[in-house]
C-alpha cells in the first residue's frame, strides 16, 4: 500500500514534470523565432487583448513588473512589440504587437494549434476538464500560500 506522503510527493513531481514538458515542447516550437516561453505568453496576452499594459500582463501571468520588464524590453528591442501612448494619459504606455510581426505570431499560433490538437487527441480527458482540474488545484495552492504567509506574519508580529 502506498502512503499518503508518497502519493503527495508523486503529485508534486508529476506537476513539476508537466511544467517542464510544456516548456520543452514550446521551446522547440519557439526556438526558430528566438522567443522564450515567457515572451510567447506575454505576446499571447497582448495579441488577445489587441493592446495591453505591463500591469495587465503581470496580472494574467501572476508575475511582478520586475520579472516582466526585461522580458518586454527584449520584445521591444526585437521589434515584436511597440509602445503606444494612451490617448487619455500620455504617460501610460500600451504594448501592441508590431504590424510586421503580427503574421509571424499568427504562424506561431497555428503551430501551437497543431500541438494542442495532438494533445487533445492523445489525452483521455477534454481540455476543459484538464483546465478545470488544474485551476482548482491552483486556487487551493494560492489559498494555502496566503494562509501560510499570514501565519508567518502573525508569528513575526508576536515575536516583536
Amino acid at each position: 500500500m502506498i502512503k499518503k506522503e508518497q502519493l503527495y510527493d508523486e503529485l508534486c513531481l508529476s506537476i513539476y514534470n508537466t511544467n517542464r514538458y510544456f516548456h520543452r515542447l514550446y521551446a522547440e516550437l519557439l526556438e526558430g523565432y528566438e522567443l522564450s516561453y515567457l515572451q510567447y505568453m506575454s505576446l499571447l496576452i497582448i495579441y488577445k487583448k489587441e493592446k495591453a499594459k505591463l500591469m495587465d500582463i503581470g496580472e494574467e501571468l501572476e508575475l511582478s513588473s520586475n520579472t516582466l520588464t526585461p522580458v518586454i524590453e527584449r520584445l521591444v528591442n526585437k521589434e515584436w512589440l511597440i509602445k503606444v501612448p494612451s490617448e487619455l494619459d500620455k504617460r501610460v504606455k500600451y504594448l501592441k504587437i508590431s504590424e510586421s510581426k503580427r503574421p509571424v505570431f499568427e504562424h506561431i499560433l497555428s503551430d501551437v494549434a497543431v500541438v494542442r490538437d495532438e494533445l487533445v487527441v492523445a489525452s483521455e480527458k477534454s481540455v476543459i476538464s484538464m483546465i478545470t482540474e488544474n485551476e482548482s488545484l491552483n486556487k487551493t495552492l494560492r489559498a494555502m500560500i496566503l494562509s501560510h504567509n499570514n501565519k508567518i506574519e502573525e508569528k513575526i508580529n508576536d515575536e516583536l
